[in-house]
């Protein structure tokens, strides 16, 4: 398989029937393997013990054994703990029913963001008995997806934790601003308030880039993509990886670009990462950096050190806080 095949499919994104519903934002529907990789600056052994990191000259690499247990972990919390997280408490045995059944595919995204481990979630259904409170904000969408020769109807619910979410956007201020094209002086509040809106961009499928930073991916993999997602989805194109950059960096530049109100600093920037796509230096940060399993689906077609080590954090934090709730029991 070539490098371009690695890093997108070939057509246009959609969001079909099958699971997980974050993995159509900012990557495409093929699972990714078990285990995180990282540079070796980003988190030391003294911060989440020897048992759980490999190390070697290049790199750290959180040990496959760390993603089976934190699936595990996961898989057990859904399953007899929905008592024990503040989202879920409250639920009458039949919503937990359906609340388990609409998060398929999702449930590392769930448990990930109700331990305070990503700043919000992305979810199949309407989920009608999960309710904004003063830690939460809910936003509900219907989607017409065309698959193959009809439409489709896709309810999605979005549920945001103020305090996190508002950290994002803090953040990645500038981005948001730009993109909601919001008067330059907007405070957080106000960014915020946009964002939740009547008229949310959240509630718009083609907003990958805006949606996937606010769900806590890679913000400069999630513009890549959506850079992906405004080019000609075609086969021929892809053949080529130089043709395929060029046509990125060309869509990003054009008077009608995605990026038409982002300065010429963050454009250069953006065209610097394009042209480093598929770099045999950053292949092994890219390809081996994988986040399924943690509640991060999206794809990292380049190397983006810096929010890396952010995830691995919290990533950490939350196994952590399974263990935590586990141990209750024992």
């Amino acid at each position: 398989m070539n490098l371009i095949n690695q890093i997108l499919k070939f057509g246009k994104t959609s969001l079909p029937k099958a699971r997980n519903v974050e993995a159509f934002v900012c990557k495409n529907s093929d699972r990714i393997n078990d285990g995180i990789g990282a540079t070796n600056d980003i988190i030391s052994n003294a911060q989440i013990g020897r048992e759980l990191v490999q190390f070697s000259r290049q790199t750290t690499t959180i040990a496959p054994v760390f993603g089976v247990n934190y699936e595990k972990n996961v898989n057990q919390i859904i399953n007899n703990h929905l008592d024990k997280i503040e989202l879920t408490k409250n639920l009458t045995d039949e919503q937990k029913k359906e609340f388990i059944n609409n998060i398929k595919g999702d449930e590392s995204s769930f448990v990930t963001f109700a331990l305070n481990g990503k700043p919000s979630l992305l979810i199949n259904g309407k989920n009608q008995f999960i309710k904004p409170d003063k830690n939460y904000d809910i936003l509900r969408r219907t989607l017409i997806v065309p698959i193959k020769d009809k439409e489709v109807k896709f309810d999605n619910t979005i549920i945001l934790n103020k305090k996190l979410t508002k950290e994002t956007i803090k953040d990645n201020r500038d981005f948001y601003i730009n993109k909601m094209n919001l008067n330059k002086d907007a405070t957080i509040d106000e960014i915020y308030n946009e964002l939740i809106g009547h008229n949310s961009p959240l509630k718009e499928n083609k907003e990958h880039d805006l949606i996937g930073i606010t769900l806590g991916y890679s913000p400069i993999n999630c513009i890549i993509y959506h850079l992906d997602q405004n080019i000609p989805q075609n086969i021929e194109l892809r053949k080529n990886l130089d043709t395929y950059k060029k046509t990125l960096i060309n869509t990003l530049l054009k008077p009608d670009s995605p990026y038409k109100n982002f300065d010429n600093d963050f454009k250069k920037e953006v065209a610097k990462q394009i042209r480093n796509i598929g770099n045999k230096e950053n292949q092994e940060k890219t390809f081996n950096t994988k986040w399924d399993k943690y509640g991060f689906s999206y794809r990292n077609i380049v190397p983006d050190d810096k929010h890396d080590q952010k995830l691995i954090r919290n990533i950490i934090a939350s196994y952590k806080k399974t263990q935590s709730i586990l141990q209750e029991d024992t």
